[in-house]
């Protein structure tokens, strides 16, 4: 006969709280690295700035939905 979880008395969840860091920080610095950067190319190039960083933020999404959905 095979023994199964309920025969032995094994619990299949984990009752242990998760212990995960809040990365709550490095997200809020990455953003304000972001708009300080698109602030410095409108500063400097102006309109064109503001085109390239649209740019640039169209084709990092793209990469990303790419990873994603592994390529499929």
């Amino acid at each position: 006969m095979t023994m199964t979880t309920a025969d032995s008395g094994v619990e299949t969840t984990h009752h242990h709280e998760a212990t995960g860091k809040d990365a709550t920080l490095a997200v809020s610095l990455f953003a304000v690295f972001i708009v300080l950067v698109v602030v410095a190319a409108v500063a400097f190039y102006g309109l064109g700035g503001l085109i390239l960083c649209g740019v640039a933020a169209t084709w990092a999404m793209l990469a990303f939905l790419v990873v994603m959905t592994a390529g499929g």
